[in-house]
This record gives C-alpha cells, sequence and structure tokens, in this order.
C-alpha cells in the first residue's frame, strides 16, 4: 500500500510531465490569457490614470461595453494561474534561466495580491456604494503601476513563442 507523500509525488510528477508534453500550448494559452489583459491596461489608462491627470476620461468605449472590460479583467485571475504555473515549470526545466524566471514570477505574485486589494475593494464599492477601505492616494498609484507590471511578462511570452515557431 502505497503512503500518501508518495501519491503526491506521484500526482505531482503526472502534472509536469503532462505539462512538459504540452508545454508549447501552455506557453500559447498563458501567453493568449495574459494578453488579454492589454484591453483592461487600455481601460485603466485611459478611463482611470488620464482622468486623474487631465480631469476627463479618454475611453472611447461607449459605456455599454464596459461589462465586457471586466470580464476581462476577471479573466486576470486564470490568466495569473497560467503564468505562474508556466514560469515555475521554467525554474525547473531551464535553471540557466532560473532568475529571470524568478523575476516574471515575483511579476505575477504582486499581481494576485494586487488583484484580492483592488477587486475586494470595487466589489464592495458597487454592492454597497461606499468604500471598504480607504487607500491612501500614493497607495492607490502603487496599486495602478502594478497592474502594468503584466507588461514585461507579456513581452517575455510573445519572445518564447517567436523563439519556439523559429525551432
Amino acid at each position: 500500500m502505497r503512503s500518501n507523500a508518495s501519491a503526491r509525488v506521484d500526482f505531482v510528477q503526472k502534472f509536469i510531465d503532462f505539462y512538459h508534453r504540452y508545454e508549447n500550448l501552455n506557453l500559447k494559452i498563458t501567453f493568449f490569457l495574459i494578453s488579454l489583459q492589454i484591453l483592461h491596461l487600455y481601460w485603466l489608462t485611459t478611463d482611470v490614470v488620464l482622468q486623474k491627470i487631465f480631469g476627463q476620461s479618454f475611453f472611447i468605449v461607449p459605456k455599454n461595453l464596459l461589462p465586457i472590460f471586466v470580464v476581462i479583467d476577471y479573466i486576470e485571475i486564470p490568466a495569473l494561474v497560467s503564468g505562474i504555473i508556466y514560469y515555475a515549470y521554467s525554474v525547473r526545466r531551464n535553471k540557466a534561466a532560473a532568475n529571470k524566471s524568478y523575476l516574471f514570477l515575483g511579476m505575477l505574485a504582486v499581481q494576485v495580491i494586487h488583484i484580492f486589494w483592488i477587486t475586494d475593494d470595487v466589489v464592495y464599492s458597487s454592492f454597497f456604494e461606499t468604500s471598504f477601505v480607504q487607500l491612501p492616494y500614493v497607495l492607490s498609484w502603487i496599486a495602478i503601476l502594478i497592474d502594468y507590471l503584466e507588461l514585461p511578462v507579456m513581452a517575455d511570452l510573445f519572445y518564447k513563442m517567436i523563439r519556439n515557431k523559429r525551432r
């Protein structure tokens, strides 16, 4: 009879083997999911950041399409899971480039913390028309800037896809 620890190790190894077998597909899925966040960053830049700076929104998409941007923002959760798994696997597979993978893992991990911090406040505000947490002005800008950490991850994933096509 096998122990629970042995069964867990087998499961992890099976997952790693599966991931390795479909690594290129996983890269493409991860890139697609994370790249959808470009639309969220467009909304964030034009409707939040530029409005704070210039006092008016530059968001040109009709407001009735805003729910699409909300859905895309929630796709960030599976995108982050996929990205974290991809870079954790990359650390294990390519020891020479582990530092770079750790950097991108860190950028994605900060996104996870940020997503719960901001999402909780936005959901609370929309349901109760009051803020659950009052963020100081500087922390609000830090939270916004954290969102842009996805851009280097997108660039790296895109580069890896191009590099894989050349092989």
